[in-house]
């Protein structure tokens, strides 16, 4: 099957990649349950004389469920809820359990990567994942920490007198002068100390350096300061392409069977 419109189903938001010529074009991102706006950005897509065809993942499943409701009116949908039709092979000890965003990154991830390279995938959003894909491009598993707005959310819910504090991109590495300032600081060091201590890790895994693909929507407040691996790639997309590449091998898979 070749996608018209592929779908990121996620926590807090919902994502739609246009594909043409085998690789998407553009990006809509869009409220979650919420029919009336997927109506609106419906009319911004190419017009299509078929029925419009469509591919969705989800870590949601209820918000997956809405959505896929809503689009059986509007075109055919494949939905990938069963991980047998994701092609990466997995060594985790519960494949079925392992985060559908996960291995749709390491998808994309081992189709960009050079053969015989090992890769390592970054995706900052409500929760912030790295993940190893080997030089053989098997999924080996990774590592969960909360991401950088679920950080300062804690602080704020459950301590007295913090304040909720946004994370930013850090200019001036001094002590915070005041509580913001070092909530800030402390969102930033959790972050990218904890990020780069996971490359480490996974890097020394590896025979030669490892590709890195950094992704989601706040990818920016780590992607300045990753020198330590030289082939590194930021890919907005990067869980749009694992879905739009899972598609495309169904197809393939239908025709060798």
């Amino acid at each position: 099957m070749t996608p018209d419109v592929v779908v990121d189903v996620g926590n807090s938001r919902l994502k739609w990649g246009v594909v043409k010529g085998g690789r998407i074009t553009d990006v809509l991102r869009l409220p979650l349950n919420d029919p009336a706006a997927w109506d609106a950005a419906l009319t911004k897509l190419p017009p299509t004389k078929l029925a419009r065809s469509w591919a969705a993942a989800s870590v949601n499943p209820p918000a997956l469920a809405e959505f896929m409701k809503w689009s059986h009116s509007r075109g055919g949908i494949i939905a990938f809820e069963d991980r047998e039709f994701i092609p990466i092979e997995l060594n985790v000890d519960f494949p079925a359990k392992v985060g559908i965003d996960r291995l749709f990154g390491a998808v994309a991830a081992k189709a960009l990567r050079p053969e015989g390279t090992a890769a390592i995938t970054v995706d900052v959003g409500t929760a912030v994942t790295v993940n190893f894909i080997d030089e053989h491009g098997v999924f080996q598993g990774g590592a969960i920490m909360p991401g950088p707005r679920l950080m300062g959310l804690s602080l704020h819910r459950f301590t007295a007198k913090l304040p909720l504090v946004e994370a930013d991109i850090i200019e001036d590495f001094t002590p915070g002068k005041n509580t913001a300032d070092a909530i800030k600081l402390g969102l930033d060091a959790m972050l990218n100390g904890g990020v780069m201590a996971l490359l480490g890790l996974f890097a020394d895994q590896c025979e030669s350096n490892p590709w890195l693909f950094l992704t989601g929507g706040a990818e920016h407040l780590l992607s300045a300061r990753m020198p330590s691996i030289p082939e590194t790639h930021v890919v907005p997309t990067l869980v749009l392409e694992g879905i739009r590449i899972a598609a495309e091998s169904l197809k393939n898979r239908v025709a060798r069977e």
